[in-house]
């Protein structure tokens, strides 16, 4: 059987201003070199969505073009809810991820309702946490960039995506200040197969074990094999993924 996937791209004019529509990319290049077919369908304000996707992704962007999608996203979050319960896969970062978290509260204490995709509610500081991140998970050590200008504490019970090694993660400047709530220490959540994170670089490119994570998980729930086979190309920017985390990590004195 063939195997196809179907990527849903939220609001890339609006929210991919830290390089993230390279996740997309990276998505796309590591399933057609291996022969999985894929479509990218980008949803812009106004757009309508396609009757099935296998995983979504939405990048990040300042509070004013957060504030630019917020009616189209509220429009589409019952589907949006309908495709992750089912098993898709949904890929948030930073600002993306705030709104699809429960709620974020503005800095003048004004509470914003999310679209409710994940257990994390976000705070706007006036300060942003800016600079290389490293993070230490089960599947080994992420790294990247940060910009974001949030306190993000996860519901009881949630799970996050790691522990922050060097950087500040959820906890945003708080963590500078050995602060933060229950978020202080960890970075992103992870909700099944669905994950959210402040990591751009973007991403996948940098940590391409979880591009491949999510496209398993894709496939599966498609009811496709899952199995991913490794080729040259594959373990070339692997190869320069690794010595970017590496790099990074020296930088940060780990």
């Amino acid at each position: 059987m063939t195997r196809s996937l179907t990527i849903l791209s939220l609001y890339p004019r609006q929210l991919g201003i830290n390089g993230d529509s390279g996740n997309v990319l990276a998505l796309t290049a590591r399933a057609e070199w291996r022969g999985i077919a894929v479509t990218v369908v980008e949803h812009n304000i106004g757009d309508s969505l396609p009757e099935s996707v296998d995983l979504v992704h939405i990048g990040s962007g300042p509070r004013t073009a957060q504030l630019a999608v917020q009616a189209d996203l509220a429009a589409i979050t019952p589907q949006l809810r309908a495709w992750k319960c089912a098993g898709v896969p949904v890929l948030a970062i930073a600002g993306g991820w705030q709104l699809l978290g429960t709620s974020i509260t503005e800095e003048d204490g004004t509470v914003v309702p999310a679209a409710g995709l994940f257990a994390s509610s976000s705070t706007l500081v006036a300060k942003r946490a800016v600079g290389e991140i490293v993070v230490a998970t089960a599947e080994g050590t992420l790294a990247g960039f940060e910009n974001h200008g949030a306190v993000t504490v996860l519901a009881d019970g949630a799970t996050p995506l790691g522990t922050v090694t060097s950087g500040f993660g959820n906890a945003g400047v708080a963590a500078s200040a050995g602060v933060g709530g229950p978020g202080a220490g960890a970075e992103g959540i992870v909700d099944g197969d669905s994950v959210g994170t402040h990591l751009h670089g973007p991403f996948l490119p940098m940590n391409p074990a979880w591009a491949d994570r999510l496209l398993s998980a894709a496939l599966a729930n498609r009811g496709l094999d899952a199995t991913l086979d490794s080729d040259e190309r594959l373990t070339r920017v692997e190869a320069a993924a690794s010595n970017s985390r590496a790099a990074i990590a020296k930088r940060l004195g780990l």
